[in-house]
């Protein structure tokens, strides 16, 4: 039976998480986009699905870590307890970065709805004032 060369794949997923979450909050620390005013509802929701994605694929993740050996010999049970850590063994494994990734993207969609009631509040204040 011929296995697959997955651990090249995972370890580019985890990369690439990584990656996207680092740059999540290094806007959310500081960063700026300019977003059209009647883009950003759609962008949150945007953010809010795809944080929803992530979570419900956490059971699928979870069944990383539980990867039963495929038999009792040294290699067999290393080669499982190697592939729970990757999947869910640590801060660098795939879950856990997942997990964290779904958080960004939650807090992202948070606050461009908090950002767009500003603006809409700044606005309508103003309109008020030329009113007057």
């Amino acid at each position: 039976m011929t296995f697959p060369n997955i651990w090249g794949q995972i370890g580019e997923t985890i990369t690439n998480i990584g990656e996207k979450a680092a740059y999540a909050q290094a806007q959310a620390a500081g960063g700026s986009m300019r977003i059209q005013p009647d883009k950003v509802d759609e962008l949150a929701r945007f953010f809010d699905d795809e944080a929803e994605k992530l979570e419900n694929r956490e059971a699928d993740i979870t069944m990383l870590a539980e990867v039963p050996a495929p038999g009792s010999d040294p290699v067999s049970t290393g080669s499982a307890t190697t592939f729970g850590q990757v999947g869910a063994g640590g801060p660098n494994a795939y879950m856990e970065n997942y997990a964290k990734l779904a958080v960004v993207f939650r807090d992202a969609a948070n606050a461009l709805r908090q950002s767009a009631q500003q603006v809409r509040t700044d606005d309508d204040t103003a309109s008020l004032s030329f009113k007057s």
